[in-house]
């Protein structure tokens, strides 16, 4: 018994040897980092970021990703409000440490002031206003979408992504709530991001094979297997009937039958 005892005294201080030496590197390294951060915001009494440019994003001491983030919303003239959107934005979160320690300074840039002489007054001019051209979301390729407004290369993917994941897009409002547009979408998308028509279905209850359905990302092997069974032992079912069973209790069958027929 007491053998037992001083061995497991052993195995406990070996676990904790080696732990404290994993975990010391890491602490050491964030410890470092922060104190180097604290030197920099040190230097500089606040960061403008809705008015800086590249060459000093590309100076900051933070992240490539984060440096491509912030430089993507310059382009685009896409101004952060306050410190909770910043800290929203997923691409940023990297280098949380970074803007925790200093002062943001999130004043937009404004317009110079117009000159004027003794002699005569200045000519205002109404600038045109920018158009921008409307997208059919099922038929659009990259080019066209991301030369909309605050969509960019990563925004563009996630569309590419969901079209060749479910083959088309058949809901607006299913696309939002499963993709990163719901979390980022704004206004103006509403009349540019356009679902004029949608496409048949491509899968059927009655003539798909199992190996199909499975690839269809709202359904899961339970689901599949009842469809099949059934329909080999009685006949193809209807979306009326498949919504009363139990492996469909929480399903949404009416937008399954947007890419599911019965015949």
């Amino acid at each position: 018994m007491r053998e037992q005892l001083e061995l497991t005294a052993i195995l406990i201080c070996i676990a904790l040897v080696c732990g404290a030496m994993f975990l010391f590197p890491v602490e050491k390294k964030v410890a470092e980092r922060k104190a180097f951060l604290e030197l920099w915001w040190s230097a500089n009494d606040s960061l403008r970021i809705n008015k800086i440019d590249s060459t000093h994003i590309y100076s900051l001491p933070m992240s490539e990703a984060t440096k491509r983030s912030l430089w993507f919303r310059r382009k685009r003239n896409w101004p952060f409000k306050d410190l909770e959107e910043l800290y929203a934005d997923r691409y940023l979160q990297e280098d949380s440490l970074f803007f925790a320690l200093g002062t943001i300074d999130f004043s937009v840039p404004t317009a110079s002031a117009s000159r004027s002489t003794a002699t005569k007054a200045p000519v205002k001019r109404t600038l045109p206003s920018r158009q921008w051209t409307a997208v059919e979301v099922n038929t659009c390729d990259s080019a066209a979408l991301d030369a909309l407004p605050g969509i960019g290369p990563g925004m563009v993917g996630v569309l590419f992504r969901y079209r060749t994941r479910y083959g088309f897009i058949a809901d607006m409002d299913h696309f939002k709530s499963n993709t990163y547009y719901g979390e980022r979408w704004q206004q103006e998308w509403a009349t540019l991001l356009n679902l004029d028509s949608i496409p048949p279905p491509k899968l059927s209850l009655e003539h798909s094979t199992f190996e199909e359905l499975m690839n269809f990302p709202e359904l899961n092997y339970s689901q599949i297997k009842r469809i099949c069974f059934y329909r080999e032992r009685f006949t193809v079912p209807t979306w009326k009937e498949i919504a009363e069973w139990e492996e469909f209790s929480g399903a949404d069958t009416t937008f399954l039958q947007l890419y599911i027929s019965r015949n």
